[in-house]
């Protein structure tokens, strides 16, 4: 009878320990899994930058991972422009991809730079892994005449920010696109944000130590009670 008493308190140990391990997984289960955009700044002249956000608990060699930014201008469903991304971008750090000809402000923040002539307000964005896309802004094959969205919210003269919400990227390139839903707006040339972005993960609650002790108590009571029937 001892012996199946021990018997019962192990196994109560051992429904505590898999709650717990349950649970974390759980608390982890929404970590970040890939790269996205996390700012875009479409401001006056050559004022444009791109920032990339990694979330992934591991720093990325960008280069390595043939990571890229493509542009599709006008409607087009082609690239006019690709630019092969290189350097490391730390967990929980930013990569700013940056016109060459953008004010101080913002190759302060640059980590890379490209001169060819950027987007505007109506073209697509794309941030690609090899040939995957991972996170897209705007939407390739359509002109929306001026811009995606309206007043600050929008893609022409304005700075988007990503929702702190928002953790993976838009991964479907010709989906009608409203800024509006994942990104909040900023007047022209506001870089304040440019080079840090911060997250809010959603995390399954750990459940309490006192209702894990309940349940493990709860099981040792059943033992004893068997342990009591079988005398």
């Amino acid at each position: 009878m001892r012996r199946t008493y021990h018997l019962w308190r192990r196994f109560a140990v051992s429904v505590v320990v898999l709650a717990l391990t349950l649970s974390c997984s759980l608390a982890h289960a929404e970590l970040i899994t890939e790269l996205f955009f996390s700012e875009y700044v479409e401001g006056s002249s050559n004022n444009k930058a791109l920032e990339i956000y990694n979330g992934t608990a591991a720093a990325i060699d960008l280069a390595a991972g043939g990571y890229n930014v493509q542009m599709f201008f006008n409607g087009s469903t082609s690239a006019g422009l690709t630019i092969n991304l290189t350097g490391t971008v730390a967990d929980s750090d930013v990569f700013v991809l940056a016109q060459s000809s953008a004010n101080a402000t913002i190759l302060a923040q640059a980590d890379q730079t490209n001169g060819a002539g950027w987007f505007n307000g109506d073209d697509a964005v794309v941030l690609r892994k090899g040939t995957d896309v991972i996170d897209v802004i705007g939407q390739i094959g359509f002109d929306p005449g001026t811009e995606w969205g309206t007043g600050l919210t929008s893609t022409a003269d304005n700075t988007l920010r990503r929702k702190s919400n928002i953790i993976t990227g838009d991964t479907n390139s010709t989906d009608a696109f409203d800024p509006s839903v994942e990104w909040d707006g900023f007047a022209t040339d506001t870089f304040t944000g440019l080079g840090i972005h911060a997250v809010s993960i959603p995390v399954t609650p750990v459940p309490e130590p006192s209702t894990l002790l309940f349940l493990a108590s709860g099981l040792v009571g059943l033992a004893r009670l068997r342990r009591k029937f079988k005398k």
